[in-house]
């Protein structure tokens, strides 16, 4: 083993880890009321006995003293919590990433409270002051007769004790190491840049992968960084997260993950770009990532061509490319902008697909309003500039209309005071459909539309896009609007790699898809997401592109793949009603 796989590199936070041991020790003062009640009704004792000698021995002698006494005792926990949390970790004496060792700990923990706590304190500090207590409680007894009755019970207050620390020190050692497990402390191998949540799993690791004699791993790549990839990733991290004989890779021509339902909002300034994106390495805990574009797909092989590039430069000189090879590949690549081959569209219009998009979209409009205001005094130029046209009735063409509707109308409410709202300021949406939203029902849809034309939007149905210049758009019954503003929703296709592999396709080009999301003919191959052809048994029409199919697509992917690593045959099929409101 080399010096570089000697020691883990461990993402590490002593507050996170002792907070984790103080839940424990809270958690643990709770559950060992239960027994330290049962043993004192036992002895002859009232119940609240011993939290009234707390609240008495921090000067509370009211009816608030039962509480006193309760907060002391949950204080005393916390604390104890603390001062443990902290020895465990700054003396690096037991790791508690396994449950084993947790438990461990907790036992330890557990008699070392009572031996160096309890005893000193129960013996002249609180059996005192509960002989006092009694004789308060009952005033026919003596402080003699109430001393004697402790001093019987000694030997059941010791192992009643013991078993009573015992409960505290398993559940503080059971709950922080759980947490720990599941939120607190990694360990990455510098090697494969992956990390595991316990430090046995990444021992085994070392041994297994790096050792002297590796064990074959199952690959499974993930190409794809949007709803269905990275949904996918989670599920597969979640449940081999300590099988060290499955390795995983995710690989995005992005390195965030994109919100894309709530660009409209970005592109209108009513929330930022930092809300919606996500850096895809935080979900990248148990698997590499790559941000590279994928060039090349060989099926019959079982492998990918990846390729990114080199400095700033763009072109094949400045490029490297790599090779990943998979036993599981899922394919979730989305698709792209679709013109429908109008060329001259794709030269003038805007996109509504990335952050880029909105932000490049949102600058312009605030350019087109500032020369409106400029421009005033040409009625015709101020109108042109103030016109903006969307192409698409689906959920992103709707959106979008909305969001640039409020956005223009307030904008020149409050700052534009040259142009008119109503007369000035046209949004147009534009779709070829006989009624927006195909996706959702007619009422609902109808309503959109409603909605849409009260606000002030113009909706146009039944019509096409036929050309698109600097300054008109034409739509095919002959009606030119004249606007600097194009902005194109009008739908997506794959990406050509898609529609080059040779497997089967629809006639969109996305890839056809058996029940269980996987492709006919080729084994441990899935595919989902925008890029897939999935037909709804209900329907019998393909489901749509939407983040709520593509997300419970990625659940059924990744179970089927668990059930087949496992050796399983239970696969499942997808079969999901698309929920509208």
């Amino acid at each position: 083993m080399t010096s570089r796989t000697a020691a883990p590199k461990i993402d590490f936070s002593l507050k996170r880890e002792v907070f984790f041991v103080v839940v424990g020790a809270i958690l643990g003062a709770i559950t060992m009321i239960i027994p330290k009640t049962i043993f004192e009704v036992e002895m002859g004792l009232p119940y609240y006995i011993s939290w009234v000698a707390f609240g008495h021995i921090v000067g509370v002698y009211s009816s608030a003293s039962i509480v006193a006494g309760i907060g002391i005792h949950m204080a005393t926990a916390v604390s104890i919590g603390i001062v443990i949390g902290i020895f465990l970790y700054k003396s690096n004496l037991l790791n508690i990433s396994k449950i084993s060792n947790g438990l461990l700990y907790g036992t330890v923990a557990g008699f070392a409270v009572f031996a160096i706590f309890f005893i000193p304190v129960h013996q002249f500090v609180l059996a005192p002051e509960i002989a006092r207590t009694l004789t308060e409680a009952d005033p026919s007894m003596t402080a003699n007769v109430a001393s004697e009755q402790i001093a019987r019970n000694f030997v059941s207050i010791i192992s009643g004790s013991i078993i009573m620390h015992q409960v505290f020190g398993l559940t503080l050692g059971l709950v922080s190491s759980s947490l720990s497990i599941k939120f607190g402390s990694r360990y990455r191998c510098s090697i494969c840049d992956i990390s595991f949540s316990r430090i046995d799993s990444y021992k085994r690791h070392i041994e297994l992968i790096h050792g002297e004699k590796p064990i074959k791993q199952k690959r499974i790549v993930i190409l794809g960084g949007g709803f269905a990839g990275i949904e996918v990733l989670k599920e597969i991290q979640k449940t081999f997260q300590n099988d060290v004989g499955v390795d995983i890779t995710l690989v995005s021509k992005e390195n965030s993950f994109l919100f894309t339902p709530m660009l409209p909002e970005v592109s209108s300034g009513t929330i930022e770009t930092r809300h919606i994106v996500t850096a895809i390495r935080t979900f990248c805990k148990r698997a590499r990532f790559y941000e590279a574009n994928v060039d090349s797909i060989d099926l019959n092989n079982k492998s990918v061509m990846i390729s990114h590039a080199i400095g700033k430069y763009t072109g094949p000189e400045f490029c490297r490319s790599h090779t990943l090879n998979y036993d599981y590949l899922v394919i979730a690549l989305g698709g792209q902008t679709n013109f429908f081959g109008l060329t001259d569209v794709a030269r003038h219009a805007f996109t509504i697909k990335s952050i880029g998009d909105a932000i490049i979209l949102r600058n312009h409009v605030i350019n087109m309003l500032e020369q409106a205001d400029v421009e005033h005094e040409d009625d015709e130029l101020r109108r042109r500039l103030m016109t903006f046209v969307v192409v698409g009735g689906g959920f992103s063409g709707v959106e979008t209309a909305g969001e640039l509707n409020d956005f223009v109308r307030d904008s020149i409410k409050h700052f534009y005071h040259n142009v008119e709202e109503k007369s000035d300021s046209r949004i147009i949406l534009i779709s070829s459909g006989e009624r927006l939203l195909p996706e959702v029902t007619e009422d609902l849809a109808e309503f959109a539309l409603q909605k849409l034309r009260k606000n002030g939007v113009e909706v146009i149905l039944n019509c096409r896009v036929k050309r698109a210049s600097t300054n008109s758009v034409t739509l095919e019954d002959g009606n030119i609007i004249y606007t600097h503003t194009l902005i194109w929703a009008g739908g997506v296709v794959p990406d050509p790699l898609i529609s080059s592999l040779k497997c089967d396709h629809d006639r969109g080009g996305r890839i056809l898809a058996s029940d269980d999301l996987t492709v006919s003919r080729y084994s441990g191959i899935s595919v989902l997401g925008d890029c897939a052809s999935v037909t709804d048994p209900n329907t019998g029409r393909p489901y749509p592109p939407t983040a709520q199919n593509a997300i419970r697509q990625a659940k059924v992917v990744a179970y089927n793949i668990t059930s087949n690593i496992r050796g399983g045959n239970n696969t499942k099929s997808f079969n999901y009603k698309t929920k509208v409101l």
